[in-house]
């Protein structure tokens, strides 16, 4: 392997860094998602909710941000594909303005255009696959948490909870939007922690194992 080989995977790629940053950067909700969900919920506009309603929110809000994250994938496959035949004729059409020239008319430079081409063009679909995976993480991620309502309604529960500092107006715990939004999206900026604490007990059972 070349000095380059380490370019792609060196000892700070793993599985939990590349999750906790994909969890944080790209599946937060946007303000628009946020305000449609809450919206259809708070018809009157008051900026506070009960406990049933705001799981009705953030399942709707999960629902919305699915749909996004879907759209985009297909978006971007769709993208990659018209890129993967372009690379694949413009390959041909290298090759063969190579291959058609007498020996020692070609360039180094048009030969070497043509050689990497080549590779890149076989290398296209592996490389795609792993793009295309890549764009399915934020579905499969929000699936899965929109699927376990016993965790979105434990979730709820704590938002609710004394410490949080629910409002109470006749007798029903309401919270704001504030409150909701910043309970939310907390979930996804403490991904990183959350993954690197999984990565820390591991690596302090696998030494336990081994004394």
């Amino acid at each position: 392997m070349g000095n380059g080989s380490s370019a792609g995977y060196d000892d700070k790629t793993n599985l939990n860094r590349g999750l906790a940053a994909c969890i944080r950067d790209v599946m937060r909700p946007t303000e628009m998602q946020i305000s449609e969900a809450w919206e259809q919920h708070d018809e009157a506009g008051r900026g506070l909710l009960s406990q049933e309603e705001v799981l009705s929110v953030l399942q709707l809000l999960i629902d919305l941000q699915i749909k996004a994250a879907q759209e985009a994938s297909s978006k971007r496959k769709m993208e990659m594909a018209r890129q993967q035949a372009q690379m694949e004729r413009e390959s041909r059409k290298r090759r063969s303005d190579v291959l058609s020239k007498m020996p020692g008319e070609t360039s180094r430079q048009d030969l070497d255009s043509a050689v990497v081409l080549a590779m890149a063009t076989k290398t296209a679909p592996v490389m795609a696959g792993m793009m295309a995976g890549y764009m399915d993480i934020p579905v499969t991620c929000l699936t899965a948490l929109r699927e376990d309502r016993d965790l979105l309604e434990a979730r709820v529960t704590l938002l609710f909870s004394p410490s949080a500092g629910p409002i109470e107006q006749d007798g029903r715990k309401l919270v704001t939007r504030q409150q909701f939004v910043v309970n939310y999206t907390a979930l996804f900026e403490h991904a990183p922690q959350a993954l690197n604490d999984t990565v820390v007990a591991e690596t302090s059972s696998s030494e336990c194992a081994l004394q």
